[in-house]
């Protein structure tokens, strides 16, 4: 009964907890247009179509009075010159209506708007431009604020020892975090490599630091005293490096991590534990909820945890005398356990499997190690000019050897297993069957009675859902802001897209599809040339028809003041942006039974469509609240 009151009491206090948050993100936002006053909490970010801006909202002004807000919400300014000289701690008059973050409603697509809510972001808004501007400045910064100060001036003292292009942004990356530069490619050729979790600063890195302050302060591991202050110095220089690293979420977790690990250490210097590890996670579960959501968060402690949980029990499956094999199998074994305790939510998240990841990290984890040891001491040694050169020359060769390494591994044979796809339920059977299993494999024979059952479940779930995808035939609209495109879906094998701007289409719409894509487990698009005709499909120009579905595409005013003696049958009716006419002017062409309203067209715009079609008596569809539309044929 005391167990029970503990986890009953601990279950109430994470329900208190999170709705605590969230009443500190939620508001209840007008449906206008509105004055606000905001503060620049971050540098703004240059995005395709946009300016990111990360905004304190300090007040709504309504009536020449200003009721005070306290908030943080997202602005999307409009490209324009001055946003480039915007700065962290500008004051901004703005007038725009401020949304709680919503999706776009594409099937599969990723929750950005969760995602908001657990960065505590209670709206967004798109602001035009000359609807804002500048009116003050505020100095005032925040302790992260000073860090991502400091991080900026070690940034530029990288660049100021001859770092460029790929060689900057991976030791940007590997040491202090700073992703932003990275571009697509090395991107992708780490993700295939299985390494990309070495990109992304957090418990391997701070770890590393770790075990180098441990060998370094080795001697003081005989007396108590000499250990209590060891393990009290080591933390204290890790809270530095993250102070360094701009107190990054990820860093901050790893080193509260480390810290209470470093604390356990002080009482007969024992090792990890899984309640070491559930301390910690308690703790900075409490203070957050929502680090639960982070993908960060997820892989980390879950990483820990399989090699605190299952690289002792494959350690001891080989036992080699050699010191060179048993270092080279005690790492194979931790990446072993790590790869195979993340593998499910690695699938979930991107959708790929890495094959050569054995191999990669036993050639890649001692590099980025040699690179973290050696990047910290040349930028701690700044008062000694020349030995800051040499030790920056080799830091150099150590980034281009890397970098060639993944490039090696990447473009090996079936390198990484690509378009995987499992849900929540897939997650849940895969960790069952994987604990099951290890408790089989150490002689639990029991644990036979949960493990195959399960196996027996996932597979008739697999089996269900490749049968769904043999009756796949649809027409789907997709949601995705200025690339109007309807994809025709065949089957597997075989689908179209049927769009107005063609270049580079795929690319575009790849964030929002590709986990739709990898369900259905469909091959690349084929993208319809404008002239186009097969047994089930023609297109000609900006009409289309897809199993007897004629859809015509409205981007421009080609049929404006036109008419015809024989309507043309239009199924679907779809307006993009550039057509600035009436529906009615199509009437005399068109026999419309739909209209679909693409989110491309400005809110002025489509309340005058939508209250068009109503009046026509038309039934339409707007994408921009709807989401993506879906016709199964």
């Amino acid at each position: 009964m005391i167990g029970a009151n503990i986890y009953l009491l601990l279950f109430i206090t994470g329900i208190i907890t999170t709705e605590y948050q969230l009443s500190k993100i939620e508001q209840q936002w007008g449906t206008h247009k509105s004055v606000y006053i905001g503060q620049l909490i971050d540098t703004p970010k240059e995005k395709e179509h946009s300016t990111f801006c990360s905004i304190k909202l300090l007040g709504q002004i309504e009536s020449g009075k200003t009721r005070p807000i306290n908030k943080k919400v997202v602005l999307y300014l409009t490209h324009d010159s001055l946003n480039s000289q915007l700065k962290r701690g500008d004051k901004l008059l703005f007038y725009g209506q401020v949304k709680k973050p919503h999706n776009n409603g594409n099937p599969e697509e990723f929750d950005y708007a969760a995602f908001l809510t657990h960065q505590g972001i209670s709206g967004t808004a798109f602001i035009n431009n000359g609807q804002w501007q500048v009116i003050g400045y505020d100095s005032t910064r925040t302790l992260q604020q000073i860090a991502l100060d400091y991080r900026s001036k070690l940034l530029e003292k990288i660049k100021t020892l001859g770092f460029t292009g790929d060689e900057y942004t991976v030791l940007s990356a590997l040491v202090l975090g700073y992703q932003d530069e990275l571009s697509q490619e090395i991107k992708e050729s780490y993700s295939i490599s299985g390494v990309s979790h070495v990109l992304s600063l957090s418990g391997l890195h701070i770890g590393f630091l770790y075990l180098l302050l441990n060998f370094l302060l080795a001697f003081a591991n005989k007396q108590k005293v000499a250990l209590i202050s060891k393990q009290l110095i080591i933390i204290c220089i890790l809270w530095a490096f993250a102070f360094l690293t701009g107190l990054l979420s990820p860093v901050v977790r790893s080193v509260i991590m480390f810290s209470l690990i470093a604390l356990s250490k002080m009482r007969n210097n024992q090792p990890v534990t899984l309640n070491t590890l559930a301390i910690a996670a308690f703790f900075m579960l409490l203070y957050n909820p929502f680090y639960l959501y982070d993908v960060s968060f997820q892989l980390s402690f879950t990483a820990v945890a399989g090699i605190v949980i299952i690289q002792p029990m494959l350690h001891r499956q080989i036992k080699t005398t050699n010191k060179i094999s048993s270092y080279i199998w005690s790492l194979s074994s931790v990446s072993i356990a790590a790869q195979l305790i993340t593998a499910p939510i690695v699938i979930y998240y991107f959708s790929r499997f890495s094959t050569h990841f054995l191999l990669s990290n036993i050639l890649v984890i001692p590099l980025v190690s040699i690179i973290m040891y050696i990047a910290v001491i040349t930028l701690s040694i700044g008062f000694i000019p020349p030995l800051q050169s040499l030790l920056a020359c080799l830091l150099q060769f150590s980034i281009k050897t890397l970098n060639g390494t993944v490039t090696f591994v990447e473009h090996l044979p079936y390198s990484s297993i690509n378009q995987l796809y499992i849900n929540q339920i897939d997650i849940i059977l895969l960790y069952v069957i994987l604990f099951s299993g290890i408790l089989f494999l150490l002689k639990k024979r029991k644990a036979l009675f949960i493990l195959l059952p399960c196996l027996l479940f996932f597979f008739i779930l697999r089996t269900q859902r490749s049968y769904q995808l043999q009756h796949i035939k649809c027409i789907v609209f997709y949601n995705v802001r200025n690339c109007p495109t309807v994809h025709l879906i065949e089957s597997k094998q075989r689908s179209y897209l049927f769009s107005a701007q063609p270049k580079n289409v795929i690319d575009k719409l790849h964030y929002a599809t590709n986990r739709y894509w990898n369900k259905l487990q469909l091959e690349k698009p084929q993208i319809i040339p404008c002239n186009y005709k097969t047994q089930n499909l023609w297109r000609h120009n900006n009409i289309a028809s897809f199993e007897g579905k004629t859809i015509c595409m409205i981007n421009d005013s080609i049929w404006k003041n036109k008419c015809s003696n024989n309507p043309l049958n239009i199924d679907y009716l779809y307006l993009c942006k550039g057509y600035k006419g009436k529906i009615l002017w199509l009437m005399p062409l068109f026999n419309v039974h739909q209209v679909i309203i693409d989110s491309s067209i400005s809110e002025y715009r489509k309340e005058k469509l939508k209250n068009e079609c109503t009046l026509l008596g038309l039934n339409f569809v707007s994408l921009s609240e709807k989401g993506a539309y879906q016709i199964p044929l």
